[in-house]
């Protein structure tokens, strides 16, 4: 089981080496849960079948889904889609038109709420992204991007959110940067997009029995481990072409 970089490898440590052991005992044989170094690494693997099941973000979904592979949404506060929004910091006051020249940290070029949504609204909006920016960074997490963001190194970042009052932006800030999420304000919000996914890679018996633990046992164990490791609160099958506007974002980069 492979997880995306930004799950953060000392949050993840002890809680996936506790889901593998748990897995493990239920599946009845060894478990390896680890973290991917990149989201290219993930997209490889995971297209490539080279581990049974992964949790990715929404674009390498896309491309699982286009392959037929099954895909679990995570649901939370009620919801299995989310947006992104632009984030400055407080008391700049950008706009989506005051962005020409600014420095831009994103989290990684698959990163959905990092990148991709934020991307797509500004071509949507008419701007040339690849000439819109003075800089564009890739830092590998959300609080590696929005550290940079804080810290002066960059003008402009962006985020998931499961709603659009500022109540619902900081909540999704502080996940990252704790008490520092006040030095930031949001300016614009992005369409949705269907939440991330754990992917069933190659359909095997072992990844079956994986997915009818998750949604059909709801006091498993190992289900309760995995929900804490990814902070949801259930999982639903994807349906057929959930992550078709996700592949299209991809397709116009």
């Amino acid at each position: 089981m492979l997880f995306p970089p930004t799950l953060g490898r000392v949050r993840a440590s002890a809680r996936a080496q506790l889901l593998a052991e748990t897995l493990g005992r239920q599946l009845g044989q060894r478990v390896n849960v680890r973290v991917a170094q990149t989201y290219a690494e993930l997209e490889e693997k995971v297209l490539g079948k080279q581990v049974d099941v992964a949790w990715a973000p929404p674009s390498i979904c896309a491309r699982a889904e286009e392959r037929e592979q099954t895909i679990l949404k995570a649901v939370r506060l009620g919801r299995s889609m989310y947006r992104s929004v632009l984030i400055c910091r407080q008391g700049e006051g950008l706009t989506i038109d005051t962005l020409q020249d600014k420095r831009a940290a994103w989290v990684d070029p698959l990163s959905t709420g990092g990148h991709l949504l934020a991307i797509s609204l500004l071509r949507q909006q008419g701007f040339n992204t690849h000439t819109l920016f003075a800089s564009q960074e890739f830092h590998g997490s959300y609080q590696g991007a929005l550290l940079s963001l804080i810290r002066g190194q960059a003008d402009i970042s962006s985020i998931y959110t499961y709603g659009t009052e500022d109540v619902d932006v900081r909540r999704s800030l502080s996940e990252h940067v704790g008490a520092s999420e006040v030095q930031l304000q949001s300016f614009s919000f992005t369409d949705e997009s269907p939440a991330d996914g754990l992917i069933d890679t190659d359909n095997s018996e072992l990844a079956h029995e994986l997915v009818r633990l998750l949604l059909e046992e709801p006091r498993n164990r190992a289900r309760a481990l995995l929900l804490d490791l990814i902070e949801a609160e259930t999982l639903e099958r994807a349906a057929h072409n959930d992550y078709w506007a996700v592949r299209q974002a991809l397709a116009e980069l």
